[in-house]
């Protein structure tokens, strides 16, 4: 399972999470509007919760900023190695 952090509406967080839905890899979204430990945890990793996604799963986590289909791809590599 793959946590990912942002905030709603964001353009980036939605592709991430259509990118997530295509690969068939399972995810929840957690709102860092309204949890303040995800607020903690994408202001330390991104900046803040519009300059970045960040996915958390079991063995990493890891910013995204500058959604790109590359950046995701590379992402994904990541992933598989690791879950």
């Amino acid at each position: 399972m793959v946590r990912v952090y942002g905030v709603p509406g964001c353009g980036p967080c939605e592709i991430v999470k259509m990118f997530l839905a295509q690969k068939g890899i399972p995810f929840e979204f957690v709102n860092a509007r309204e949890d303040e430990e995800a607020l903690k945890k994408v202001s330390a990793l991104a900046g803040s919760p519009t300059a970045g996604v960040v996915l958390e799963w079991e063995g990493g986590v890891e910013a995204i900023r500058g959604v790109s289909p590359a950046r995701l791809h590379a992402w994904l590599t990541r992933y598989r190695k690791e879950a």
